[in-house]
């Protein structure tokens, strides 16, 4: 029995020491979400809402434009076309 409090003792401190150590000083903020496109292309979902909601464009363009930003799975574009 003490064996196990011990492990579980020990599980609970490294979890936090992890998420201590990993928060720590890192200061950056407002990069959540910030996405990469498979050319390595940065963006960000607001962009994708953009896109998204630009009622001048056609569906065709809007596929475009998601292309463009370096999104290649058309099943990811049909579902932001969807939003």
């Amino acid at each position: 029995m003490l064996r196990r409090f011990r492990h579980a003792y020990l599980s609970v401190f490294l979890g936090l020491g992890a998420v201590i150590i990993g928060g720590c000083g890192s200061g950056v903020t407002g990069f959540a979400n910030r996405l990469i496109g498979t050319d390595g292309q940065r963006f960000t979902v607001q962009d994708l809402e953009t896109i998204a909601e630009d009622s001048s464009l056609s569906d065709e363009e809007k596929r475009r434009a998601f292309r463009d930003l370096g999104i290649a799975d058309e099943k990811l574009i049909e579902a932001l076309l969807a939003l």
